[in-house]
């Protein structure tokens, strides 16, 4: 009898310590436990799969990585039960950007058909703010990269398009005329007119493809080069991580042969690998900018092992002070003279004008049946031809 009676205190005990330890008010059982037993997933948030930014500005938005399996319904039914909108979708990645309501913080629940959440955030252009040297008027970096060699002995090229994903493209520019292409989109205002109010995409552009020869302005590297203008950063030069991943898919799907990524950040997402590798694994070839912090690595996108990195040097051959190190070639990128708004030109700096010059070069390339000859030294003609190009000191 004692017995029976000191098994029943101690069994109403262990009740009492469960549901004491329960969180009062919740609607499930602790994680992994059911009523039949210990094999359901839990519905509280993961830290695992919810990945926040510390070094960057968020948007305000998250980024949900579906698992590829997930049929339409079931996604509706995850962003309606979370309460949140949508923001845009990149259904070539199972991507859905969403904007939650106030005060959700990271609240998410997880089935088993959402693979990652991240944070969307803020990325902007690779270059100085002011230019430092706005009035500067010769192209010094087209000797430095060995251009009159190049153009001397290019024979017939095939056609090469270079998507500019940036803040757009002068469309209207005199010196950019029959160069860009009218299939580009605008993923900031939703819509095809790519156009550039800021600028930066507009210098991009006018690096690789302005005509030669044709009696105004400056001369374009690549006379084989079309531009696809992408839009994804704002008039203020900034945009988010989420509208550069849809724009390389984009690019990517419209036929592009060089993506050129004038834009990073120091924080990597996944949804920009997860566009990165898209672009390659459909051959095309990505370029981005090193990054002007002058730090010992890359920034983001240029530091994926499958993108090209480019960092800039002076006229004297030299890293420049700003550049950031580690890239897989060099070009110039301190008072780089070409096209700016309203039929303007300007001398600009900034690794953003770098990788051009390494588009342009590979649109050359990929033109002639050939490719770039990465090997972290200075890029000109005859080592992009022959190898063994000259190291960059202070690199």
């Amino acid at each position: 009898m004692k017995s029976t009676l000191r098994y029943t205190v101690l069994l109403l005990s262990l009740i009492v310590l469960l549901v004491s330890w329960y969180p009062a008010g919740a609607s499930e059982l602790p994680r992994g436990w059911t009523l039949e037993g210990i094999h359901e997933e839990t519905q509280q948030p993961d830290s695992t799969r919810v990945m926040p930014v510390y070094l960057a500005e968020p948007t305000g938005n998250w980024v949900i990585h579906y698992d590829p399996d997930t049929p339409e319904s079931e996604k509706w039914e995850y962003v309606n039960r979370i309460g949140a909108a949508i923001v845009e979708r990149i259904d070539e990645l199972e991507i859905w950007v969403v904007d939650p309501p106030d005060g959700f913080a990271m609240d998410f629940s997880f089935d088993s058909d959402v693979d990652l959440i991240e944070q969307d955030f803020f990325v902007s252009v690779n270059f100085d703010i002011p230019p430092s040297d706005p009035d500067y008027d010769r192209q010094w970096a087209l000797p430095h990269i060995q251009a009159e060699t190049a153009w001397n002995e290019m024979d017939d090229l095939r056609p090469v398009t270079v998507a500019v994903i940036d803040t757009g493209v002068c469309m209207s520019h005199e010196d950019l005329g029959d160069r860009v292409l009218d299939n580009g989109y605008d993923f900031v205002d939703d819509d095809d007119d790519p156009d550039d109010v800021f600028g930066h995409g507009c210098s991009v552009a006018g690096i690789i493809a302005a005509n030669i020869d044709n009696g105004i302005g400056i001369a374009g590297f690549a006379p084989n080069a079309s531009i696809l203008p992408v839009r994804v950063l704002g008039p203020g030069g900034s945009g988010s991580m989420a509208d550069v991943a849809a724009g390389i898919v984009y690019a990517a799907d419209e036929g592009a042969d060089i993506i050129n990524l004038s834009l990073g950040s120091m924080v990597g997402s996944q949804v920009t690998k997860d566009a990165v590798d898209y672009a390659v694994n459909s051959g095309v070839t990505v370029i981005a900018s090193a990054g002007n912090s002058g730090g010992s690595a890359p920034g983001y996108p240029a530091r994926y092992e499958n993108v090209v990195a480019v960092g800039a040097v002076d006229p004297n051959g030299a890293r420049s002070s700003f550049s950031n190190k580690g890239g897989d070639i060099w070009a110039p990128g301190r008072d780089v003279h070409t096209t700016y708004l309203d039929n303007g030109y300007k001398a600009l700096n900034g690794t953003s004008f770098s990788a051009p010059y390494v588009s342009a070069m590979a649109a050359v390339l990929e033109g002639m049946g050939s490719q770039l000859h990465l090997d972290g030294g200075d890029m000109t003609w005859t080592c992009m031809k022959q190898g063994a190009c000259q190291a960059v000191p202070g690199s």
